[in-house]
C-alpha cells in the first residue's frame, strides 16, 4: 500500500512539473555549443575594437567612468559583481555586451528584419551609452544555468527567467544560500536602493512595486517554460525598474514577424517623451506589453481573448 502511494505521489509531482516547467522552444535556429561560442567571440572581438572609435569620456560611458572602472559599486549590487567587473575594460564590455545581444537575436530569430530592427532599440542604445553591465547580465542568461551568477548581477528582470526550467532554479537557490553564508544578507542592501539614493526614487525608475503583483501573476502562469515571456511578465513585480535595464528583453524582438518587430523597436524609444511629458518614462511599459502581448499571440493561437483581432503577418 505505502509502495503504491509513493507511486501515486511521484506521479502527481511529475504531472506538476510539466505544467510548471513546460518544454517551450524560444529558438528557432539550432547551434552545436561549439558553434555559439565561436559566434559570441566573433562578434565580441568585433565589437571590442569598435569600441576604440567610441571612447568614454564622461559624456559617454558616464556610469563606466565612475563606478565601473573604479570598481567602486553601489551597495545594492550583489557582492560577487565586483569580481566580474574587475576584468573589464571600457572595450571588452562594449564587445561582451553587443556579443551577448549578437548571439541572443541570432538563436531567435524569425526573420533577418526582426533580428536587425532589434538592435534599434532604446535599451540597447543606452546600456551603451551609460557603460552600464546589464549586457552582462544577458550573458549570463544565455549560459543558464552555469553562468546564472553573471545573471544575477543585475536581477531585475533576469531573476524571472530562472522560473523556466527547474534547473535554473535550483541554480538560483544555491547561489542564494552559498551567498548567505559568505556575505551575509546582502540582498537586504538591494531591496533598499530607494534609500540608498539621496535624491530618493529615481524618475526614470518606472517600478509599479505592489501594484504591478497581481499582474505579474497572472502572466507569469502563462508565460510558463518561456524565459522571454517570463521576463516581460515578472517585471511588472520587480522593485526597482530603469528602462535601460530591459535590454535582457530585446532579443524577443528578433522572435516577431518584421512589422511586430519594427514597431516594437519604435516603441521602445517612447521613454524619451519624458523630456517633454511628465511622467512620459512609463511609456516605457508599452514596449513591455507589446513584447509579452506578441510572444503570447504566437504561443495561443486559438485564444480567443489574445487573439481578438485576424492576424496578417
Amino acid at each position: 500500500m505505502e509502495r503504491r502511494d509513493k507511486k501515486h505521489f511521484i506521479n502527481k509531482l511529475d504531472e506538476w512539473l510539466i505544467i510548471l516547467f513546460p518544454d517551450q522552444e524560444i529558438y528557432q535556429n539550432e547551434y552545436s555549443l561549439f558553434t555559439q561560442i565561436g559566434i559570441f567571440v566573433l562578434f565580441t572581438g568585433i565589437f571590442s575594437i569598435g569600441g576604440y572609435f567610441f571612447p568614454a569620456d564622461g559624456f559617454i560611458g558616464f556610469d563606466w567612468i565612475h563606478f565601473f572602472e573604479q570598481v567602486k559599486l553601489p551597495a545594492f549590487y550583489p557582492p560577487w559583481t565586483d569580481f566580474f567587473v574587475s576584468f573589464l575594460s571600457w572595450h571588452t564590455l562594449i564587445g561582451l555586451t553587443l556579443g551577448s545581444v549578437s548571439l541572443a537575436i541570432i538563436k531567435r530569430s524569425t526573420h533577418l528584419i526582426s533580428g536587425i530592427v532589434a538592435f534599434f532599440s532604446l535599451p540597447l542604445f543606452w546600456t551603451l551609452f551609460l557603460g552600464q553591465i546589464d549586457g552582462l547580465a544577458l550573458l549570463g542568461i544565455l549560459g543558464l544555468p552555469w553562468l546564472a551568477p553573471l545573471a544575477l548581477i543585475k536581477p531585475q528582470v533576469t531573476i524571472f527567467a530562472f522560473l523556466a526550467r527547474r534547473s535554473f532554479i535550483i541554480a538560483l537557490i544555491g547561489i542564494l544560500l552559498v551567498s548567505v553564508v559568505i556575505w551575509g544578507l546582502w540582498f537586504q542592501d538591494m531591496f533598499s536602493v530607494w534609500m540608498i539614493h539621496e535624491e530618493g526614487k529615481y524618475v526614470n525608475d518606472i517600478a509599479l512595486g505592489l501594484w504591478g503583483i497581481p499582474i505579474s501573476v497572472i502572466l507569469l502562469w502563462f508565460s510558463r517554460g518561456d524565459i522571454d515571456m517570463l521576463m516581460a511578465a515578472g517585471v511588472f513585480a520587480t522593485p526597482y525598474l530603469l528602462p535601460y535595464n530591459l535590454i535582457p528583453l530585446i532579443p524577443a524582438i528578433s522572435r516577431l514577424n518584421p512589422s511586430a518587430a519594427i514597431f516594437a523597436s519604435f516603441i521602445s524609444w517612447l521613454p524619451l517623451l519624458a523630456n517633454w511629458v511628465e511622467g512620459g518614462w512609463y511609456f516605457g511599459w508599452i514596449f513591455i506589453l507589446w513584447i509579452w502581448y506578441q510572444l503570447a499571440r504566437d504561443r495561443y493561437p486559438d485564444s480567443k481573448i489574445i487573439n481578438f483581432t485576424n492576424r496578417k503577418d
